[in-house]
């Protein structure tokens, strides 16, 4: 009897994992806002009731010029989306530790994380990710009427196209910590990348960082005249 009531209680267990896997692996992204050459969707994540984002868009640019815009913290508040201060705060521009402090509108408070952000470069397609991720490597106080993110964990990534373009995607999912409306958190995760890949686009346009260089980025070959 002991022995048929473990079989039955791991058969159950085994049932709901494959299932819970299952479930997992086909979620599919729905499409939340296009508009202006920029795209953003959403779709649930694992063990959250917050969802995660992705918004793309296409730019004219070397993949050196982004990245020098990424990196750049007086960026932070014409390139990201209510940021109010980004700081690193160890490391270099290959890899460091980062501070970021989000605006919210009142009554919420304003959201601070500290980050790893590393950037990894494939050497046959040279595809570039900036990779971040909410850390506690290092110690910063909260400041007053600030609530500091339970998790952040993003990716950007640089494609180049054969048309001598670069596709670009902003992917996050975050728990912002505290108490947050729904409708807030809504708003921000369409919000978010969308604004933040039309601030790109801008400065791109404006020729900001154009002529930044890395010796650690290979840029594509331009594309051949026909």
């Amino acid at each position: 009897m002991k022995h048929l009531l473990f079989t039955v209680i791991y058969l159950i267990t085994s049932t709901l994992i494959f299932t819970t896997n299952i479930y997992s692996e086909g979620k599919e992204w729905a499409e939340s806002k296009r508009k202006k050459g920029v795209q953003v969707l959403l779709r649930p994540y694992a063990g959250s009731n917050i969802d995660e984002f992705l918004g793309r868009t296409e730019i004219d640019a070397s993949i050196s010029q982004v990245i020098a815009i990424l990196l750049d913290p007086a960026s932070c508040k014409s390139l990201y989306y209510e940021c109010k201060e980004l700081v690193t705060l160890q490391g270099e521009d290959k890899k460091s530790v980062v501070y970021v402090r989000n605006g919210a509108p009142w009554p919420v408070n304003d959201r601070d994380v500290l980050m790893d952000r590393v950037f990894e470069q494939n050497p046959k397609s040279l595809s570039t990710t900036m990779k971040m991720k909410r850390t506690e490597s290092v110690a910063k106080p909260i400041p007053s009427g600030v609530t500091r993110m339970d998790s952040f964990e993003g990716v950007w990534r640089i494609v180049p196209l054969a048309n001598g373009k670069l596709k670009v995607e902003y992917q996050a999912h975050f728990e912002p910590g505290g108490s947050v409306p729904q409708s807030v958190i809504n708003l921000v995760l369409t919000d978010t990348p969308y604004e933040t890949l039309l601030n790109l686009r801008k400065l791109v346009e404006q020729d900001k960082h154009k002529d930044a260089k890395f010796n650690w980025i290979k840029e594509p070959e331009a594309p051949k005249a026909e």
